[in-house]
């Protein structure tokens, strides 16, 4: 999943970078060496919050400078909307076995 996912920020990025995937590698500034502004940042942060169904909160933005930051940012949304999800399942499980 790894690769399919940095494949796929690649593709946003390049999308809304104008620029092609093969430029947007890991490790590259997006805004010093593709010229990323930040409007083409908010754009690219609104792609991956629609892609991948998670909210990335304003204060993160200006972290987003390379695939990997992207990344990292992107793994611990997921992770925390996976352990809040699991807890709430755990949750409701527990009230309803109080009940029966």
């Amino acid at each position: 999943m790894s690769m399919d996912l940095e494949r796929r920020i690649q593709e946003i990025v390049a999308t809304e970078l104008q620029v092609a995937a093969e430029k947007v590698v890991p490790g590259r500034s997006l805004r010093k060496e593709l010229g990323m502004d930040s409007v083409a940042a908010v754009n690219i942060i609104f792609a991956v919050e629609e892609e991948f169904g998670v909210r990335v909160p304003e204060k993160e933005l200006e972290h987003v400078d390379t695939i990997d930051s992207i990344l990292a940012l992107l793994r611990k949304l997921i992770d925390s909307v996976d352990s809040s999800t699991s807890g709430a399942s755990r949750q409701d499980v527990s009230r309803s076995e109080r009940v029966s």
